[in-house]
């Protein structure tokens, strides 16, 4: 479900990638038309970025459903399905700093391309990074602390995602993955409590 959500919410990446991070954009050189302007290649160019970008999504997407149905022990699932979440995250958040560092001509413009990334994703990245934390952490214990983690990172990915909807693409199936994990927990724990085993 949380794919095909991040599909409809997929046209904010581009206006991430385009309007605020400026990749593939150049500021005009004063003295010209348009001098102080930013000039962007057209959609044609956004085609490899957007490629990129849409070859995680639909991993994540085909890989998150086949790991949820196929590992049977709830254990190393829940493993499986947090670790995307977070290739998920570091792979949006790195993306667009690589594509910040590298595909901006930032020679006339006010910022450099990494002030731009800080200044678009830099909130949303450090409330990521905390919640895949917390997501990574919540594997080591059982029970109500280890639900509790996860259903935090789910929230923190949810407010990130709400911040820079730009990440949207990659962050909304992160959320979907990290929720099937802790459903995969509380399937374990009432499999496992004592008034089921009696």
């Amino acid at each position: 479900m949380s794919g095909v959500i991040a599909f409809f919410l997929g046209g904010s990446t581009l206006e991430l990638v385009r309007e605020q991070l400026h990749l593939l954009c150049g500021v005009q050189p004063p003295g010209s038309e348009g001098a102080g302007s930013w000039n962007c290649s057209d959609g044609i160019g956004y085609l490899g970025i957007g490629g990129t970008l849409g070859i995680m999504w639909i991993t994540l997407v085909l890989a998150g459903s086949l790991l949820a149905l196929t590992i049977r022990r709830d254990r190393p699932a829940r493993l499986a399905l947090v670790l995307l979440a977070a290739l998920s995250t570091a792979w949006i958040l790195g993306v667009t700093w690589h594509g910040s560092m590298t595909l901006v001509q930032d020679e006339y413009a006010p910022m450099t391309g990494a002030a731009y990334w800080g200044q678009a994703i830099g909130p949303a990245a450090l409330i990521s990074a905390v919640g895949m934390a917390i997501a990574l952490l919540s594997l080591a214990p059982a029970g109500r602390l280890s639900r509790a983690g996860g259903i935090v990172a789910s929230v923190l990915l949810v407010v990130a995602t709400i911040l820079q909807p730009g990440l949207s693409l990659n962050l909304v199936p992160a959320v979907g993955l990290l929720a099937a994990a802790v459903v995969r927990g509380l399937t374990a724990e009432n499999r496992n409590s004592p008034a089921r085993l009696s």
